[in-house]
C-alpha cells in the first residue's frame, strides 16, 4: 500500500490555548508524528506559556496505545473540571487548566488536512472590521498634531539642524 500523499492528513494532536473568559480559542499548536509533547515556561519545551502559574517543566501529554495521557508535573498542579489532577487520559474537547489561575488549554484530535490559510479562515469578520482605520478621523489628529505650536517649533529646530550639518551650537 502506497504512502498517503499528505502524511499530515493523518490524525495528529492539537493544543488550543483558550480565552479564559469565552473560551475562544487564541493561539494553537498542531503535533504529528510525536509521542510525547511537553508544556512550560521552559523555552525547550513544546509549548511554551509565560505565566508565573506554569512551571518550567508543567506537563507532559504522552500518546499511548492511540490515547492521550496528561501527566502533572508543575508545582501548581494541572486541573481537569476544578480537580488537580496527576495523570488523566484526555479525550478530544478536554480543558484542562495549569495552575489554579493559570492558562486553559483545550486538548483535541485533529484528522483533517490542515490549509495553508488556516488561521485566515477562522478570523471572525467583526473583528477585521474594528481594525479598519477611520481615516477622517486621523486626518483630524494630523492636522491637530500639525497645528500645535510644540510640533511646528521641532520642525523648525529639525529644518536649522538640517541646515547645519546636524551641529548644535552645544556641540560646537
Amino acid at each position: 500500500m502506497a504512502a498517503p500523499l499528505f502524511p499530515s492528513a493523518a490524525k495528529c494532536m492539537v493544543i488550543h490555548l483558550l480565552d479564559s473568559a469565552q473560551g475562544n480559542t487564541l493561539q494553537a499548536w498542531r503535533f504529528s508524528n510525536h509521542e510525547i509533547v511537553t508544556i512550560g515556561r521552559d523555552a525547550n519545551n513544546d509549548i511554551v506559556a509565560a505565566d508565573p502559574q506554569v512551571s518550567r517543566s508543567h506537563a507532559r501529554l504522552v500518546q499511548q496505545n492511540d490515547n492521550w495521557t496528561l501527566f502533572s508535573t508543575g508545582r501548581h498542579g494541572t486541573l481537569i473540571n476544578d480537580r488537580l489532577v496527576t495523570e488523566a487520559v484526555l479525550q478530544p474537547q478536554t480543558v484542562f487548566r495549569l495552575g489554579a489561575s493559570g492558562p486553559m488549554l483545550r486538548f483535541d484530535v485533529d484528522t483533517r488536512q490542515p490549509h495553508r490559510s488556516e488561521t485566515l479562515e477562522n478570523i471572525d469578520t467583526d473583528l477585521i472590521a474594528s481594525l479598519a482605520v477611520d481615516e477622517q478621523r486621523k486626518q483630524r489628529e494630523v492636522d491637530q498634531i500639525a497645528e500645535n505650536t510644540l510640533f511646528r517649533e521641532l520642525q523648525e529646530r529639525s529644518r536649522q539642524l538640517r541646515k547645519s550639518g546636524g551641529q548644535t551650537p552645544e556641540s560646537s
